[in-house]
Protein backbone atom coordinates (compact mmCIF):
# COMPACT_ATOMS: atom_id res chain seq x y z
CA UNK A 1 0.00 0.00 0.00
CA UNK A 2 1.44 3.39 -0.96
CA UNK A 3 1.70 6.29 1.41
CA UNK A 4 -0.79 9.13 0.93
CA UNK A 5 0.65 12.17 -0.76
CA UNK A 6 1.51 14.98 1.66
CA UNK A 7 -0.05 18.38 1.26
CA UNK A 8 2.80 20.73 0.45
CA UNK A 9 1.18 23.43 -1.67
CA UNK A 10 -0.84 26.39 -0.44
CA UNK A 11 -3.43 28.56 -2.13
CA UNK A 12 -4.15 32.10 -1.05
CA UNK A 13 -7.68 33.43 -1.47
CA UNK A 14 -8.99 36.93 -0.90
CA UNK A 15 -12.37 37.42 0.71
CA UNK A 16 -14.40 40.39 1.78
CA UNK A 17 -14.73 40.39 5.59
CA UNK A 18 -18.49 39.70 5.44
CA UNK A 19 -17.97 36.76 3.06
CA UNK A 20 -15.21 35.33 5.23
CA UNK A 21 -17.46 35.51 8.29
CA UNK A 22 -20.19 33.72 6.34
CA UNK A 23 -17.70 31.03 5.28
CA UNK A 24 -16.45 30.59 8.85
CA UNK A 25 -20.02 30.24 10.17
CA UNK A 26 -20.81 27.63 7.52
CA UNK A 27 -17.67 25.65 8.39
CA UNK A 28 -18.30 25.90 12.13
CA UNK A 29 -21.91 24.75 11.73
CA UNK A 30 -20.69 21.37 10.44
CA UNK A 31 -17.69 21.12 12.76
CA UNK A 32 -15.02 21.70 10.13
CA UNK A 33 -12.12 24.10 9.95
CA UNK A 34 -12.21 26.77 7.26
CA UNK A 35 -9.54 24.90 5.29
CA UNK A 36 -11.31 21.52 5.53
CA UNK A 37 -14.63 23.09 4.56
CA UNK A 38 -13.18 24.76 1.45
CA UNK A 39 -11.30 21.60 0.44
CA UNK A 40 -14.44 19.46 0.71
CA UNK A 41 -16.47 22.01 -1.28
CA UNK A 42 -13.87 22.18 -4.05
CA UNK A 43 -13.61 18.40 -4.27
CA UNK A 44 -17.38 18.01 -4.40
CA UNK A 45 -17.42 15.91 -1.24
CA UNK A 46 -20.50 15.90 0.99
CA UNK A 47 -20.47 18.31 3.88
CA UNK A 48 -22.50 16.91 6.75
CA UNK A 49 -22.63 17.98 10.35
CA UNK A 50 -21.04 15.69 12.91
CA UNK A 51 -23.62 13.44 14.62
CA UNK A 52 -22.37 14.41 18.06
CA UNK A 53 -21.30 18.02 18.44
CA UNK A 54 -17.74 18.31 19.71
CA UNK A 55 -18.85 19.89 22.99
CA UNK A 56 -20.92 16.78 23.77
CA UNK A 57 -18.28 14.06 23.24
CA UNK A 58 -17.17 14.17 26.86
CA UNK A 59 -20.73 13.88 28.17
CA UNK A 60 -21.50 11.12 25.65
CA UNK A 61 -18.43 9.16 26.75
CA UNK A 62 -19.13 9.64 30.46
CA UNK A 63 -22.73 8.47 30.04
CA UNK A 64 -21.41 5.38 28.26
CA UNK A 65 -19.03 4.62 31.13
CA UNK A 66 -21.86 5.05 33.66
CA UNK A 67 -24.08 2.74 31.60
CA UNK A 68 -21.35 0.07 31.52
CA UNK A 69 -20.83 0.35 35.29
CA UNK A 70 -24.57 0.04 35.86
CA UNK A 71 -24.68 -3.03 33.61
CA UNK A 72 -21.89 -4.64 35.63
CA UNK A 73 -23.76 -3.84 38.85
CA UNK A 74 -27.00 -5.24 37.43
CA UNK A 75 -25.21 -8.44 36.42
CA UNK A 76 -23.74 -8.79 39.91
CA UNK A 77 -27.17 -8.21 41.49
CA UNK A 78 -28.73 -10.74 39.15
CA UNK A 79 -26.19 -13.33 40.23
CA UNK A 80 -26.89 -12.54 43.90
CA UNK A 81 -30.67 -12.88 43.54
CA UNK A 82 -30.35 -16.17 41.67
CA UNK A 83 -28.24 -17.68 44.48
CA UNK A 84 -30.58 -16.80 47.38
CA UNK A 85 -31.92 -19.87 49.12
CA UNK A 86 -35.69 -20.10 49.40
CA UNK A 87 -35.78 -19.68 53.15
CA UNK A 88 -38.49 -18.10 55.24
CA UNK A 89 -36.67 -15.13 56.78
CA UNK A 90 -38.60 -12.59 58.86
CA UNK A 91 -39.01 -9.12 57.36
CA UNK A 92 -37.24 -7.65 60.37
CA UNK A 93 -33.95 -8.11 58.56
CA UNK A 94 -34.57 -4.82 56.68
CA UNK A 95 -37.00 -6.42 54.23
CA UNK A 96 -35.69 -9.49 52.52
CA UNK A 97 -32.30 -9.08 50.93
CA UNK A 98 -33.70 -10.62 47.76
CA UNK A 99 -36.47 -8.01 47.59
CA UNK A 100 -34.02 -5.15 48.08
CA UNK A 101 -31.75 -6.50 45.34
CA UNK A 102 -34.71 -6.91 43.01
CA UNK A 103 -35.79 -3.30 43.63
CA UNK A 104 -32.23 -2.08 43.08
CA UNK A 105 -32.07 -3.99 39.82
CA UNK A 106 -35.31 -2.36 38.63
CA UNK A 107 -33.92 1.10 39.47
CA UNK A 108 -30.72 0.31 37.58
CA UNK A 109 -32.67 -0.78 34.51
CA UNK A 110 -34.72 2.44 34.53
CA UNK A 111 -31.54 4.50 34.94
CA UNK A 112 -29.91 2.63 32.06
CA UNK A 113 -32.87 3.46 29.81
CA UNK A 114 -32.62 7.14 30.76
CA UNK A 115 -28.88 7.19 30.06
CA UNK A 116 -29.44 5.54 26.68
CA UNK A 117 -32.00 8.22 25.80
CA UNK A 118 -29.64 11.01 26.92
CA UNK A 119 -26.86 9.61 24.75
CA UNK A 120 -29.22 9.47 21.76
CA UNK A 121 -30.31 13.06 22.36
CA UNK A 122 -26.66 14.14 22.45
CA UNK A 123 -26.36 12.58 18.98
CA UNK A 124 -29.35 14.55 17.77
CA UNK A 125 -31.71 11.56 17.69
CA UNK A 126 -35.24 12.58 18.61
CA UNK A 127 -37.08 11.13 21.60
CA UNK A 128 -38.22 7.60 20.85
CA UNK A 129 -41.33 6.07 22.46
Amino acid sequence: MSKPEKKTKTVTLRYRPADLEKLDRAAASVGLSRSAYIARKLQGLPIQPSRVPQVNWQAYTEFGEIARSLQNLANALNQKTSTFPNTQQPLTSALSSEEILTQMQAHIERTQALIKQLRLELCGVKNQP
